[in-house]
This record gives structure tokens, sequence and C-alpha cells, in this order.
């Protein structure tokens, strides 16, 4: 099964905006295979687009290409996010980028801000993009209806991403690479004039995003992961 192509018009906006300003990350912030879990302030600092566009492919864009659409065929989607459940996995940013949606339900019960019980089968298949430090930089961005005031869209999605990101830190894998984000109501799939609408705008979208070892694989002409 093909991966489908993301079609949201705000963010395809962005995206062809900011495709060819690649964000530059100071020597000291690249990857150093000896260091230790950490925090690189100069990637924290990043917001969403930015993130999304912090490091340029160069001449390894079309591998990079082919080995995420291996990746999301041969491994996400014969995974735990298989077309005949709810999630969903998408090729993103020229297809270098792999976009999973995991809808809020599966994850929360309604306004609560607690993993829900079995909420980590959805979760186990990420830590995979998180064993090699900059192999991938792994996105969390959480999003939800507007439902209730800013602040309490506000409240709710970060303490949920916080959530997730909790989950991650605490089941032992490096975090080093994994960057959370929560945007509220401000980036919605649908309008938000039905239940089901609303529904499908509560959400969590992970994106794998190249990172710098993935860019120096590809660009000598193979990518071993």
């Amino acid at each position: 099964m093909n991966l489908k192509k993301l079609n949201n018009s705000f963010l395809v906006t962005c995206l062809i905006f900011f495709s060819t300003l690649f964000i530059t990350i100071p020597m000291d912030a690249k990857i150093n295979e000896k260091d230790d879990n950490s925090r690189i302030e100069a990637l924290d600092d990043l917001d969403f687009i930015e993130m999304l566009n912090s490091v340029d492919p160069g001449t390894g864009s079309a591998l990079i290409q082919k080995f995420q659409a291996k990746e999301g065929k041969n491994r996400l989607l014969n995974g735990k996010y298989n077309p005949a459940g709810e999630c969903k996995v998408e090729a993103f940013r020229n297809k270098e980028v792999l976009l999973i949606t995991i809808p809020a339900h599966l994850l929360f019960n309604p306004n609560d801000t607690e993993l829900k019980s079995g909420a980590q089968e959805y979760l186990i298949p990420i830590k995979r993009y998180l064993k090699e430090p900059d192999m991938f930089r792994v996105m969390l961005v959480m999003h939800t209806d507007n439902t209730g005031s800013d602040e309490y869209r506000d409240r709710l999605t970060l303490e949920r991403v916080n959530s997730v990101f909790d989950w991650f830190e605490d089941s032992g894998v490096n975090t080093k690479y994994l960057f959370s984000y929560a945007l509220g109501d401000e980036m919605p799939l649908k309008p938000n004039d039905s239940m089901e609408n609303r529904r499908q705008n509560r959400r969590l979208e992970i994106y794998l995003v190249p990172g710098t070892k993935m860019v120096e694989q590809a660009k000598k002409g193979r990518i071993a992961f």
C-alpha cells in the first residue's frame, strides 16, 4: 500500500514558504556520539516549522525519500498503524518526512491529560526512531478542537503532549532528539462544526524528520538503520 501524501492546505502553504529556509544550528549543537542525554538548547528553541526544516537534505534528498517510503510501508503500515485501524501514516515535506497521526481518544480519556490504559501500544513503535541519536528528529505535536476557552485548550494540549514525552523518557529511550509542541486548536484538519470533525481535530501528530546522521549517510549513497 502506498503512503498517502499530506494535503493540509495550511501546512503545505507554510512549508512551501519555508522549504528553502533550513535552519543553521551552531557547531556545538552537532551530534556527538559520546554525548549524554542532555538537551541541546539551540534545537529546543526552534518552533514547529523551524524544526521541520532544521536539517537540509541537500543531495541526499532522493535517497531519503526512498528510505522513508520503505520505512513507512514495510514497518509502520504493516505494524500498529495499519490501514485497518484509526491511525494514519502519510508522506510529508517533499516525501522526506513521515507523519503518523493518532486520534486523541486512543491515548486519553475525555478531558484527561494522563495516558489511558493501552495507550502505550501506539507509542512503543516510535521508540525505534530514538535509538540512534539524530538519525531522526521526532516531533510530538498535540492538537485539540475549539471547545472551551483558549486557556483550557492550551493547557490541555500542553499537559497531554508532556504526558506523551514523559512516557518516552520513563521508558528509558534517549529523548535528546524528541521535541514536543502544544498547538491547541491552531491547526484544525476540519472545520469545528460537527462532532465528527471535532473528533478528527483532536489528535497527536508524530513527525519523523531526517536528522543529521541520516543526511550524512544519504550523501554517501547508503542509509543504514
